[in-house]
């Protein structure tokens, strides 16, 4: 089967790899879509070679059709139409047995430690697979994991009636948390990004606000927006920080901008690292959680999708060809204002 493949750093190549077969309760997927995510992105700049040897076949967001089903699988037929949950838990470890496989000691995420969905195939534990309804757009469907991601980060945010939110990070994953954050109960959610465009979408999807940190100091904004209290709940969302003179980092930012008593949720996954003061921190008593992966969440982004509730359309950018995801990636790299979320078209990979 023909496959996308990182095959060293920043060096993308389509080659052939032996068919993959669904073993019992398994399920071979044939992806239609797949969307290339800032996790993707820190993958081919080869920023996770302590965890992803080459060759990689990336791809953890994506729709497709079930093209087998292994021995024991009853809930499908082939030919129809699924998304995934990427994230694969030992089912053995403390954290599994508790309930919090999501941070599992021996998690595989697909694309990242195990084969992705840049291919013709993929197979997958049969649990894994949802049904996609047919009020989906597939090209839309691959949005999915992303909310998905959004709507666990709310649940862990607690965010509550009247709350200001203020979300840090206007990329893929900043837009996905305010597109799913804006059928909370928050009173007021305020958008922070460097971009333009990124802050345009964020508008569009429902900000009640937006503040570009090069022109605005977000946290005297916040401060007098909220009487001199606070956010009630800071969302970190920011991927590859950028220095600004005159700002803090995103995490700095989010702890002075915070209330006494509120909580940061961190979601950010950059290389980047901060040192902080942190007495005033200390004296708000504030809370910092993190939220990672999901837990559980997939069912939920569906019938939110279905719905009509979300805006999938709104975030994705580019549409492009398996040949042409190296291209992709140098461009979600090289120009961050225009290109937000790349969607890559596989039914072309098979010809």
């Amino acid at each position: 089967m023909k496959t996308v493949q990182l095959v060293q750093r920043e060096r993308i190549e389509i080659d052939e790899l032996p068919d993959v077969h669904p073993g019992p309760l398994e399920i071979a997927v044939a992806p239609e879509f797949v969307g290339l995510c800032g996790t993707d992105l820190h993958v081919f700049l080869g920023e996770c070679e302590d965890r992803v040897p080459y060759p990689a076949v990336m791809g953890h967001e994506f729709v497709g059709t079930v093209a087998e089903l292994g021995e024991g699988v009853e809930q499908f037929e082939v030919g129809d139409r699924v998304v995934v949950d990427p994230v694969f838990p030992c089912g053995e470890c403390p954290l599994c047995q508790g309930g919090r496989h999501n941070v599992c000691v021996d998690v595989d995420v697909l694309g990242i430690d195990c084969a992705g969905a840049l291919a013709e195939r993929v197979v997958v534990d049969s649990l894994n697979v949802i049904p996609l309804p047919d009020t989906i757009e597939p090209q839309h469907a691959i949005m999915t994991e992303l909310y998905t991601v959004a709507v666990h980060s709310s649940r862990i945010t607690g965010i509550e009636t009247g709350d200001v939110v203020v979300i840090l990070g206007a990329g893929r994953l900043g837009l996905s948390l305010l597109d799913v954050m804006r059928h909370s109960p928050a009173a007021e959610i305020i958008g922070v990004d460097l971009l333009d465009r990124r802050l345009e979408v964020a508008r569009t999807l429902g900000a009640d606000l937006v503040l570009n940190a090069k022109d605005d100091d977000p946290v005297e904004k916040v401060m007098a927006r909220t009487d001199g209290l606070g956010a009630d709940k800071v969302i970190e969302a920011v991927g590859h920080a950028v220095e600004l003179p005159g700002r803090k980092p995103a995490m700095y930012t989010a702890c002075q901008m915070i209330r006494p008593a509120g909580q940061i949720t961190a979601m950010g996954q950059g290389g980047h690292e901060e040192t902080f003061f942190w007495k005033p921190f200390v004296l708000k008593e504030a809370t910092i959680v993190s939220s990672r992966l999901n837990l559980g969440d997939m069912p939920r982004a569906v019938r939110m999708m279905a719905d009509g509730l979300l805006h999938p359309a709104e975030i994705i950018t580019d549409v492009i060809e398996p040949d042409e995801v190296q291209q992709g990636f140098e461009r979600m790299h090289r120009d961050p204002g225009e290109v937000i979320k790349v969607v890559v078209d596989m039914r072309s990979l098979a010809e």
